[in-house]
C-alpha cells in the first residue's frame, strides 16, 4: 500500500483535469486523481478520506457545485485542504462564509497558470503538514 498523500482535481472539463493532472503528478509524495464527475469524486473521497490532503475543485459543475462538494469533503476530513477555482466572479455570501470558516482554503480565478497551480499545491501541502493531527503514541 502506498504511503502517498492523495490529491484530487475535480472539473467537468476533461482538458483541465488532464492538464492539471500532468502538471502535478511529478510532485513527490502525492498521488493525484482527476475527476470530471463531482459525485464520483465524492465517493472516492469518502472511501479514502483519511489519505486525502488536498482537493482542487471547479465551482460550476453538473450534479454538485464545487462549494457544496468541498463542504461535504471537509465534513468528512476537517484537515483536508481545499481550493476552489472558477472562470466566473464569485460574489457570494456563502463563499465568504466558507472562506471565513476555512471550508475553502484557497481560490483560483481561471485561467490558471500552471506555475501558480504548482506553487499553490506546495503551499497547501505545507499548510496541511502544519495543521494535521499528531498521532498519539505510547
Amino acid at each position: 500500500m502506498s504511503l502517498d498523500k492523495l490529491v484530487s482535481i475535480i472539473d467537468d472539463e476533461e482538458d483541465i483535469t488532464t492538464l492539471f493532472y500532468e502538471a502535478l503528478r511529478s510532485i513527490n509524495g502525492i498521488t493525484v486523481f482527476a475527476f470530471t464527475d463531482p459525485i464520483l469524486a465524492l465517493e472516492h473521497f469518502q472511501k479514502n478520506k483519511d489519505a486525502y490532503v488536498l482537493v482542487i475543485s471547479d465551482f460550476r459543475m453538473t450534479g454538485l457545485n464545487g462549494m457544496e462538494l468541498l463542504r461535504k469533503m471537509k465534513a468528512m476530513n476537517k484537515y483536508v485542504r481545499t481550493v476552489l477555482m472558477t472562470a466566473f466572479e464569485v460574489q457570494d455570501t456563502i463563499f465568504s462564509d466558507y472562506t471565513e470558516k476555512r471550508i475553502i482554503n484557497g481560490y483560483f480565478q481561471k485561467p490558471v497558470r500552471l506555475n501558480d497551480l504548482i506553487k499553490e499545491v506546495h503551499e497547501q501541502l505545507h499548510s496541511y503538514e502544519l495543521q494535521k493531527p499528531i498521532p498519539f503514541r505510547l
